[in-house]
């Protein structure tokens, strides 16, 4: 849904990455991403060094999917002055030390700097999910 919010407002250069070739394949059927990869979160991903402008992640970081060291691999990944957007429930994170201590490592060390916490919604409005997430944005440092 991500992506192709994204392309509706007019980013083309979409790239998507997923553990699940299903989802993959709902994602190529969008027609909406120049590329699509079948790559791991808490892994080495295939790009380059300062690759991607800003780096978006949706309904990763939960209970049972990528850790945390995750973060290190995206700012690689990330131009310097470029963004790091993902969603992340609230209960997850005030229980989640290990994601907590690593997000603060990486303001303290001066890998990101942390821009935004968004307000609390609910992960799929009009439905009975009552999931509920927040949109956290850090700006990658200078390397």
């Amino acid at each position: 849904m991500a992506g192709k919010l994204l392309y509706d407002y007019g980013y083309t250069n979409l790239v998507g990455i997923n553990i699940s070739e299903g989802m993959l394949n709902k994602a190529r059927h969008k027609n909406v991403y120049t590329h699509l990869y079948k790559q791991v979160l808490g892994e080495t991903l295939d790009f380059s060094t300062n690759f991607f402008d800003a780096v978006i992640c949706v309904g990763v970081f939960t209970y049972n999917h990528a850790p945390s060291s995750a973060f290190d691999e995206l700012i690689r990944i990330t131009k310097p002055g470029g963004y790091i957007i993902f969603t992340m429930r609230p209960d997850f994170y005030e229980i989640n030390q290990d994601f907590q201590r690593k997000m603060t490592v990486l303001e303290l060390s001066s890998q990101w700097q942390f821009l935004e916490r968004g307000q609390k919604y609910f992960s799929l409005p009009n439905t009975n999910s009552d999931t509920i997430l927040e949109v956290w944005t850090y700006q990658v440092i200078s390397k």
